[in-house]
């Protein structure tokens, strides 16, 4: 068999495709850190804060809220600190690390979501990120739930933000988007050809042959596997592959979103081990650290088990 011919032709589409995403992904990229940088962000928590503060919770707990809408790793040092000086409890540190979860996610929209997935998956990846913050507002409500009942009152102020002139806001935002497409470009351009070369040559086919017992099971399409397990390596790359996926016209847009929620799931553990758990030991030690990741990971986990069963009855 002549594997030369169609992995020439997997690099000249992938070529004009990457060209043609990443021309639109880039452009999104500069907006939105731009207008991000531009504090809309605080804007909109200062036009929340009166509503949020005639709730009966701790307004320590309302000032981690809204700042996580701008800056995560902010909210969550106002929890710390207001630790320290014993003007919030444990009990409502995590009832807030669960309100936190919409506008922490907001803010991945903003910088992810939309710059990246959206431009690549096009519709599906408009339902994927509601299918997200649709997660993170249930976990939210769910916080505010158990904060009403535990929560005890303080005064507090709002953290100041640095703002930039135009000027630098433009530098700030080019720089940022420069350092993501040295990291997305290359994944794009290997993910995509990878994708459409083993379309070529069949190993789809091969693979379905394989896993067919189980996903018989599931009623699933193989490669829904395939993309699931790529999320386990690298999110990005997994983003990149469904695209490919819907682009060849191997996978259905509901197919995309099983794999990707599937993805999700096997990957929450190693991500919030990665990411979460050192963030929130290093601010609340490990018992109480460990006890807010497990809670939110637990919750998220069981969250999307019944959307991945929700999509399978669809």
């Amino acid at each position: 068999m002549d594997y030369l011919t169609p992995l020439m032709e997997s690099f000249k589409i992938s070529f004009y495709y990457t060209i043609k995403i990443s021309i639109i992904v880039l452009i999104t990229m500069f907006i939105v850190n731009y207008i991000m940088n531009t504090d809309i962000m605080r804007k909109f928590s200062n036009f929340l804060s009166p509503i949020l503060k005639r709730l009966k919770i701790n307004p320590l707990s309302i000032s981690s809220i809204l700042t996580c809408f701008f800056s995560p790793t902010v909210g969550y040092s106002i929890l710390a600190e207001g630790l320290k000086e014993n003007k919030i409890n444990e009990k409502e540190i995590i009832g807030t690390s669960l309100a936190n979860s919409f506008p922490s996610v907001l803010s991945h929209t903003f910088t992810f979501f939309i710059p990246v997935v959206v431009p690549i998956l096009g519709w599906t990846g408009v339902l994927y990120v509601l299918i997200r913050l649709g997660v993170a507002l249930t976990k939210t409500i769910m916080g505010f739930v158990y904060l009403s009942i535990i929560s005890e009152g303080c005064s507090f102020e709002m953290p100041e933000v640095n703002k930039l002139n135009k000027k630098e806001n433009v530098k700030k935002s080019f720089k940022s988007t420069l350092r993501f497409a040295k990291r997305l470009i290359p994944i794009m351009f290997f993910m995509m050809t990878l994708v459409i070369y083993l379309s070529k040559i069949g190993f789809f086919d091969y693979v379905e042959r394989f896993v067919e017992p189980i996903t018989n099971l599931l009623n699933l399409n193989p490669n829904v596997g395939i993309l699931a397990l790529t999320e386990v390596m690298n999110v990005q790359a997994a983003i990149v592959m469904a695209g490919g996926f819907l682009n060849e016209n191997i996978l259905t847009s509901k197919e995309v979103l099983i794999g990707l929620i599937i993805g999700n799931v096997l990957t929450f553990s190693t991500r919030y081990v990665k990411h979460s758990l050192p963030l929130q030991v290093s601010l609340f030690g490990a018992k109480l650290g460990t006890k807010i990741v497990m809670i939110n990971a637990v919750i998220t986990l069981i969250l999307d088990i019944f959307i991945i069963a929700g999509l399978l009855l669809i």
